[in-house]
């Protein structure tokens, strides 16, 4: 039997096992400076809760014609019905609370080639199709909506009608356009033929952001008919200023007319200018020579 040979030891112990200094933490130096508290005596700006007005001295302002010449050289050579002038109404209200949105009919309709598009049956079906609606009828007209044909601008439903549209569930596909018909909206009637005369030649306009744009005549348009547009839109607004006093104060800060292409133009309020009207151009009555360029924009409104 061979001897035994004696367990071999190792000549330096290890002082800490090796697994137990890997587990342990690297010490991280940080030169970062270190960074001083804001101080507490130091005020912070309130934020704003209404939109900044317009400072009106020191803007040019403009008298109706003179805006529409300036204008009308800027659109050289585009087609005068499918050139559009457009107001913007800048409002003094606050940033929250109510928003105005409306429709008016104006005394010039800007767009008449509105194509609408009906939901009914029997008599209805058949006087829509007479004021001159594009496509008319129920199940056939909901097939093509499915199909993606909305070649229309506007979608009216009669009474009668209203519960198979819902049945149909077109809200997918119509509501994303702003095309499904509503109660709320008005577009739910029970007599078609009033409501595409009023559709037709109506416009729709809301406020954004404290301000208003809308449509508000065609390029072709002589300065009356433009004039006699702009006044049944500020009576409208008017009216609407009316309706949320109780809830919030809005009124008109400044009126910009401008067009499809071209720059936009501050109104004075005035029809024509001071020197043209002294040459024996009469100013239109409500719209006279003011004191202030404030006064003659608050003029324009009235």
């Amino acid at each position: 039997m061979p001897p035994r040979l004696p367990a071999l030891r190792p000549l330096v112990a290890p002082s800490k096992p090796f697994t137990s200094c890997l587990l342990q933490p690297a010490l991280v130096r940080h030169y970062a400076a270190m960074q001083k508290k804001p101080s507490q005596n130091k005020k912070t700006k309130a934020a704003r809760t209404s939109f900044r007005p317009s400072d009106l001295e020191q803007i040019d302002q403009f008298s109706l014609v003179d805006a529409m010449r300036y204008i009308r050289a800027m659109e050289v050579g585009r087609d005068p019905v499918q050139t559009k002038y457009e107001l913007h109404v800048k409002l003094k209200t606050g940033k929250s609370g109510p928003t105005i949105k409306s429709r008016i009919r104006l005394p010039k309709p800007v767009k008449t080639d509105m194509r609408i598009c009906v939901i009914a049956e029997g008599k209805q079906a058949e006087a829509a199709k007479r004021a001159g609606a594009v496509l008319v009828g129920t199940d056939e007209v909901f097939e093509k909506m499915r199909n993606g044909e909305l070649d229309f601008d506007k979608v009216l439903c009669h009474d009668a009608s209203f519960a198979a549209l819902n049945k149909a569930r077109l809200g997918r596909v119509l509501g994303p356009k702003g095309l499904m018909p509503s109660q709320k909206f008005g577009t739910v009637v029970p007599n078609i033929t009033n409501a595409m005369r009023d559709l037709v030649g109506g416009s729709d306009y809301r406020e954004r952001l404290g301000v208003i744009r809308f449509p508000i005549g065609q390029l072709a348009f002589t300065e009356l008919e433009l004039l006699k547009n702009i006044r049944a839109f500020m009576e409208q607004l008017k009216k609407e200023f009316g309706a949320l006093s109780y809830r919030a104060d809005k009124s008109i800060d400044e009126v910009v007319l401008s067009s499809t292409h071209s720059a936009g133009f501050s109104l004075s309020g005035e029809l024509r200018s001071v020197q043209r009207a002294s040459t024996g151009s009469a100013a239109v009555a409500g719209m006279g020579e003011t004191q202030t360029q404030a006064a003659a924009q608050a003029q324009m409104a009235a």
